[in-house]
């Protein structure tokens, strides 16, 4: 009985820390492309967005909404050093959300301008990328994650930034990130707090 005691009081105290590393959220929402067109560009192209964040988060995955089925590169970019920081492949549907994890999650602080971008290269073939010039307002995020210009580039390599700009609210490639909250310092402490209690518990218990 004692035993089963102390695995509740432990579940219990561990749920939230659980439920922060699977609640992966996605700016965008996965919202609908309806009314979306083929871009034009038929060469080595780089389509996103610029954003910036008012918490720290973690990265965890790169998506896009391409209108053709190819391999898309998707890379997290920090505009405000141009570094990469992270890349990832996906295989794209045409007008359909698709994602894939990145090697090692990316973890994101306030300060910076970031970019999320989508790459691939359809020379002799038509635009990879969807885009409207004025989409329904859940393209353009505000919050945790707010979205602040198109970020593009032509006849450019996957590794090279992208440093075009066109203003909001246009959404060019429909790129997105998947990412999850960082605990606030007191949700930490509560957890940490939590985990001692139930060692507390066991050795009152004598278990």
């Amino acid at each position: 009985m004692r035993k089963i005691l102390v695995a509740v009081l432990a579940g219990l105290l561990l749920v939230p820390m659980a439920a922060v590393a699977d609640n992966i959220i996605y700016p965008i929402g996965m919202a609908s492309t309806q009314g979306f067109s083929n871009g034009t560009f038929a060469g080595p192209s780089a389509r996103g967005w610029d954003f910036v964040i008012d918490q720290p988060i973690t990265v965890v995955q790169l998506g896009i909404n391409a209108g053709v089925s190819i391999p898309i590169t998707m890379s997290l970019w920090d505009v405000t050093s141009q570094t990469l920081l992270g890349q990832t492949t996906v295989n794209s549907s045409p007008f359909a959300w698709e994602f894939a994890n990145l090697g090692t999650p990316i973890n994101l602080t306030p300060g910076h301008t970031f970019s999320v971008i989508g790459w691939a290269d359809t020379t002799g073939q038509s635009g990879w990328y969807i885009y409207n010039n004025t989409p329904p307002p859940e393209f353009n995020p505000t919050g945790t994650v707010t979205y602040q210009d198109v970020r593009y580039g032509n006849n450019l390599g996957a590794n090279d930034f992208p440093t075009g700009v066109i203003g909001a609210p246009a959404q060019y490639g429909v790129a997105d990130i998947g990412y999850t909250t960082v605990p606030e310092p007191m949700t930490l402490a509560l957890m940490g707090t939590g985990l001692g209690l139930v060692g507390v518990v066991r050795r009152k218990l004598n278990l």
